[in-house]
């Protein structure tokens, strides 16, 4: 008798520890709020209950593993896969009640006016958009995939560069790059417009893509666009070599620096200082005010302009002038070197152009042929 009683006894106890430990768990842990702030948390799939639970006691929104073993499991086979951003007051059972409604995390890129398609998926793989940047770009050049881009246009074209719209995009985590990159060129045409799209079309639609492209990488400011279109759309006009830095650079693959004297001379299908007229591709994604620049150029007679080194430029209609210029801009960088607003170091800018052997005398005929 006197066993039974104690096994009644322990049973008793047990229970009552039993009971108050689920009491804990379940208002000490699975229902009590803690403060987050911005925890990006991911369920993959595949990923089992217990990884769940080591992930959440790993961000502090769990505390005991065990709970969320036994207040999760009825809900787990509800659990969408996906990123989930918390922030604020959370519990274990409203974080559960996230997974099953499955609202993900979008994550924001901007993209910025004149980035090439190289750069938006660096930034991307940066971002964790898109698993791998060199996937995003093995799609942006595959003729496969470009021809399934219904664009309301009949052109060709060898990648997505020039399509790919400035502007502020929001993404899963790991979303297929055939998706990021349906989604730009959408918003490409959506913003051009059709009014755009039909002058754009007028003047050859990827001729004034490349342009504007060359235009965007020139120009600092709006107000000078038109200028610099114009400067661009002369010298094609009189048969002159664009002679525009970003061009080569971007056939080189370079995009962190400015251009150096022996780059302009490494020949490439880019290379505008070694080959006449426009390079085979946009190089850049340009902003509608360059498209707009190209499709309304200013009227001007100039051919050359250079850079002050604060984003303006200097003009010229010869090359007689433009030399004055360039020696203005080399004076005023010493200037404010003596007076200690730069470093002491005097770098070509956008604009100049290398004395190659035959330039001068290019320059000179194709003058000659405009007057």
């Amino acid at each position: 008798m006197k066993k039974f009683l104690k096994l009644i006894f322990f049973l008793f106890a047990f229970s009552l520890i039993f009971s108050a430990f689920m009491i804990y768990l379940y208002f000490g842990d699975w229902k009590k709020g803690r403060f987050v702030r911005e925890i990006y948390f991911e369920i993959q799939r595949g990923d089992s209950l217990s990884e769940i639970a080591e992930k959440l006691v790993g961000t502090g929104i769990l505390k005991h593993k065990l709970t969320f073993m036994i207040f999760a499991r009825p809900h787990y086979k509800y659990f969408k896969a996906g990123e989930y951003l918390f922030d604020g007051r959370l519990s274990p059972s409203d974080a559960v009640d996230e997974f099953k409604r499955g609202v993900f995390v979008r994550r924001k890129i901007v993209v910025i006016p004149g980035w090439s398609m190289y750069e938006v998926a660096w930034e991307l793989e940066r971002l964790k958009i898109v698993e791998s940047g060199e996937e995003f770009l093995r799609w942006a050049t595959s003729p496969d995939f470009l021809v399934s881009i219904k664009v309301p246009l009949k052109i060709s074209y060898s990648s997505v560069e020039g399509f790919l719209f400035p502007d502020t995009y929001y993404f899963f985590k790991r979303t297929d790059p055939r998706d990021v990159i349906f989604r730009m060129v959408e918003n490409f045409f959506l913003r051009v417009g059709q009014a755009r799209l039909e002058k754009m079309e007028k003047g050859g639609f990827y001729r004034m893509l490349i342009l504007a492209s060359i235009v965007e990488k020139e120009a600092t400011y709006d107000f000078e666009k038109s200028i610099i279109a114009s400067v661009f759309l002369n010298r094609l006009k009189a048969g002159m070599k664009l002679e525009a830095d970003p061009t080569v650079m971007y056939g080189l693959g370079i995009f962190t620096r400015p251009p150096r004297p022996q780059d302009l001379r490494i020949d490439n299908p880019y290379n505008t200082y070694t080959r006449y007229g426009l390079p085979p591709t946009p190089i850049s994604n340009p902003s509608l005010s360059s498209i707009d620049a190209v499709l309304n150029p200013a009227k001007t007679d100039y051919l050359y302009f250079v850079s002050r080194g604060d984003g303006v430029h200097l003009f010229a209609k010869d090359y007689q002038e433009h030399l004055a210029n360039i020696n203005k801009v080399r004076f005023l960088k010493r200037l404010r070197i003596l007076a200690g607003e730069s470093s002491g170091e005097v770098t070509e800018v956008y604009g100049e152009v290398p004395d190659f052997g035959e330039r001068k005398q290019t320059l000179e005929r194709n003058q000659a042929q405009t007057e």
